[in-house]
């Protein structure tokens, strides 16, 4: 997911031009160049204006399999054109994406850049200070992002180490208009609405709800959703800087365990699809175009793929979005800020993965990319043509009724909670479930020597 995803789509960017390090940037310890901003462009996108790499490379770049990579290979073909330089996609499994690339910065296999979730918990766990380019004080790269964006990237110390890419994302719950359509009926109005919805569309002979247990990070959207609508508002920001502080425990929390016993109960009363635990994210697609299913709790990667698999009209006529409801509301549109484009300072082919970046952010880039990829934009200047589904979220961010994913404002993460929560699909134990969920969160903590956390 963005973890998931969320998380999930699910779901999810790149960039180049002209061999210019940042002078913040510490190089001592990259062999490919001592000073990026004094290095020769030996291998770089091009030295002059619209000329191509002498000695042409083939950069990795490494993404989450749950993002759309549509876009990114447009932007690579227009790179390659114009420098010569070629980009080899190597997509990784979603639902264990950050523990690959922890381990490959352990073993020294760097790529020549990657694409992270959001947020400055991840300098922590890859010790970006040691190990990426510092982009806090790059010429031109912060000149078209949102200054909001930007501030939310930026460590305590004035260091921004990813350059963030893409647009304001979202989860919540997908739905199959056609099938609420013939049910005859319309989005919530609070979670008992939700219950009552699923329970006409089962006596329809349609499956209410999908998860995809089995490929573990699907069933994580609906505690990152249900966080922003249920927990946000008890516990409030003092409460996320409390567990931040490790002040708090997730187990102590009661409108978090409701959490766990809301998904219980859409076990329990059969809304679930049969074998939950056998659930893909590639079914749940398949399962919701094709009209078995009629909802999800997803992150926006579907979007994409879904119009992949049938056409833009289905996205746009047939797909529809609500967030997670309140017990009281129609709930908070759960967002998350853009993925985040890093580059290890001891990447094989380091000026030209630089230049990539940059190549990414100009304003051709961007706007091919949100060709491809429509969504909120998170560039000043860009154009970007909005899904219905985004639109709706829009609405809720206009209204203020949209939060940022919790796992994007805490800095221990959620460790293993795709396997704690295909264990709880088994076994029913909300008590065992949210105490392996907070022992986990505190074992993180431990592990990263946060404050708080010892």
């Amino acid at each position: 997911m963005k973890t998931a995803a969320a998380l999930l789509t699910i779901c999810l960017v790149v960039l180049s031009l002209a061999a210019c390090g940042s002078s913040n940037n510490n190089q001592q310890n990259n062999g490919n160049s001592a000073n990026a901003s004094n290095a020769p462009a030996n291998n770089a996108a091009g030295a002059d204006e619209g000329e191509k790499a002498k000695d042409p490379v083939t950069l990795s770049f490494v993404i989450s399999n749950t993002e759309d990579t549509v876009p990114y290979t447009k932007i690579f073909e227009a790179y390659e054109q114009k420098t010569g330089n070629k980009v080899e996609l190597q997509a990784l499994p979603g639902g264990d994406y950050d523990n690959l690339i922890k381990t490959r910065f352990s073993t020294g296999d760097f790529p020549d850049l990657f694409l992270m979730q959001p947020g400055t918990k991840q300098y922590v766990k890859l010790r970006a200070d040691e190990t990426l380019k510092d982009w806090s004080g790059e010429a031109g790269v912060w000149d078209n992002v949102i200054e909001s964006i930007k501030e939310f990237q930026t460590d305590t110390n004035g260091k921004v180490y990813g350059v963030p890419f893409g647009n304001t994302g979202m989860m919540g719950v997908f739905y199959n208009k056609d099938v609420f359509a013939k049910v005859g009926v319309a989005p919530p109005k609070n979670y008992a609405d939700l219950i009552e919805i699923a329970k006409k569309i089962k006596a329809a002979g349609i499956t209410p709800f999908y998860e995809g247990v089995k490929d573990g990070w699907p069933s994580q959207v609906f505690y990152f959703t249900g966080w922003v609508s249920d927990v946000d508002p008890a516990v409030g920001d003092e409460g996320v800087n409390k567990l931040n502080a490790n002040a708090l425990k997730l187990n102590e929390i009661p409108e978090l365990k409701t959490l766990f016993e809301k998904q219980k109960e859409l076990k329990d009363l059969d809304l679930f699809q049969k074998n939950v635990m056998a659930g893909t994210y590639d079914e749940l697609q398949n399962e919701m175009g094709d009209g078995k299913v009629a909802m999800a709790f997803m992150l926006d990667g579907i979007v994409p793929q879904m119009e992949k698999k049938f056409g833009k009209e289905f996205v746009t006529d047939k797909l529809g979005f609500f967030p997670f409801p309140s017990d009281t509301d129609e709930g908070t549109a759960m967002i998350t800020p853009p993925n985040q484009l890093m580059v290890p300072t001891k990447s094989k082919h380091y000026d030209a993965a630089v230049d990539l970046v940059k190549f990414m952010i100009e304003k051709d880039s961007v706007n091919m990319f949100y060709a491809n990829h429509p969504g909120i934009p998170i560039f000043k200047d860009a154009t970007s043509v909005l899904y219905p589904v985004q639109e709706t979220v829009q609405k809720f961010i206009d209204d203020g009724k949209s939060k940022v994913n919790v796992q994007n404002r805490l800095t221990a993460s959620f460790g293993d909670f795709a396997k704690t929560l295909q264990n709880f699909f088994l076994s029913g134990d909300v008590d065992a479930a949210i105490n392996e969920f907070s022992d986990n969160y505190q074992k993180d903590g431990k592990a990263k020597r946060l404050a708080g956390f010892e």
